[in-house]
């Protein structure tokens, strides 16, 4: 059985939590802006009350509907939310897919695969996971980057998968997997690595 509770997690630069109703505010900082959520499957938000309404309805009902609680990313020293990553989706009781958004101001510092790769370990070796996957729009490179980045293996496409109103056409979609088996799990995503490198960050 997967253990849906996710441990709170400081790093040098940010610190990785269950996301709160609090947060809305600096969630709609970015939910709310037409370039930040270009290739995201949500629609923009439209004030805070729509991000506190995604945060209750999308969010906190996780544990209930059998999908981890959701991260979300708190830089340092600011202590400000900047975004997420989170299993948006489980399947066959021990697959799960993972997504993430970024505020803005914070792209292209490292930080986004710094947090993609450390909940792939809390997955395997927290939560119970056997399968991780993760998809992106063909058109979204530094997605692809995050994702390449993190050993993820590509599997596959989806041709036309999803109309894009931000873009307005429908757009492919490139679908990659990590199994529990697989070579880079033993390189960079073992057990031992997770109780040497991940489990001291741990906070109460």
């Amino acid at each position: 059985m997967l253990d849906l509770r996710l441990p709170t997690i400081e790093t040098e630069r940010f610190i990785l939590r269950p996301i709160r109703v609090e947060d809305a505010k600096d969630m709609f900082e970015y939910a709310g802006d037409a370039q930040n959520i270009q290739f995201v499957w949500f629609p923009r938000h439209t004030d805070v009350a729509s991000s506190v309404k995604a945060i209750e309805d999308h969010f906190l009902t996780r544990v209930e509907r059998g999908i981890p609680e959701a991260y979300c990313v708190v830089i340092k020293p600011a202590l400000k939310m900047i975004g997420t990553v989170d299993v948006h989706t489980v399947r066959f009781t021990d697959v799960g897919e993972i997504g993430y958004i970024l505020n803005k101001r914070y792209w292209n510092q490292g930080i986004a695969s710094e947090a993609v790769q450390i909940l792939i370990s809390v997955m395997f070796h927290h939560c119970g996971f056997q399968r991780i996957e993760i998809q992106h729009n063909a058109e979204n490179i530094a997605s692809l980057r995050i994702i390449e980045k993190a050993g993820f293996i590509r599997e596959g496409t989806y041709r036309k998968r999803k109309y894009e109103p931000e873009l307005g056409h429908r757009s492919d979609y490139h679908f990659y997997g990590i199994n529990l088996d697989d070579q880079i799990v033993t390189e960079r995503y073992s057990k031992e690595h997770y109780e040497k490198t991940i489990r001291p960050q741990i906070r109460p």
